[in-house]
């Protein structure tokens, strides 16, 4: 039986080991620009609550709980664990994590992701926090930094900034993959 992102999570630090330094993350946009790490404001930091079986939230900018329409990174220690989007507001990205719970995994009908419950688990067992990073993507018409798009913002961009993440260090983000 092949093993998937829904039957295991991180469970130590050094399970980050081969994932790529926040600080090393650039990648080139098709108009030539560079995205680094610098592009995205620490919005929020997450410190594990075992006991609650959630991340509690430290907001850092208030974009966190009103801006919606986003590109964001997860980061634990300092290693990228995650690229994502989210179409509303961080805040409510987060509590979608936080279904990630493992009650919820052992109903009958669960509904709640895997991707979400492997990254809230893997949170809370390595028992670090998880610094949220955004890149707010200005309204436009058509194009970011060379990327054209015809539908939300960030549904369309995170795709884009992913395949060219993964072409540019031959790998995905840990908590990108549905292996």
């Amino acid at each position: 039986m092949n093993k998937t992102i829904s039957t295991q999570h991180l469970t130590k630090k050094e399970d980050l080991k081969n994932e790529l330094n926040w600080d090393e993350f650039e990648i080139l946009t098709p108009s030539g620009k560079k995205l680094t790490k610098d592009d995205f404001i620490l919005v929020a930091v997450g410190n594990p609550n075992v006991e609650e079986e959630k991340w509690d939230m430290d907001i850092k900018d208030e974009r966190y709980n009103n801006q919606e329409d986003l590109i964001y990174a997860l980061v634990v220690d300092g290693k990228l664990l995650k690229l994502g989007k989210s179409i509303t507001t961080m805040k409510e990205r987060i509590r979608s994590y936080h279904c990630g719970k493992n009650a919820y995994r052992k109903k009958e009908n669960a509904t709640n992701s895997a991707t979400n419950w492997f990254i809230l688990q893997s949170v809370l067992t390595i028992g670090l926090p998880v610094y949220i990073y955004c890149l707010y993507i200005p309204k436009t018409i058509g194009s970011f930094m060379g990327w054209e798009y015809h539908n939300r913002v960030s549904k369309e961009i995170e795709g884009r900034i992913i395949t060219t993440f993964n072409d540019t260090y031959g790998t995905k983000p840990i908590g990108n993959k549905q292996f």
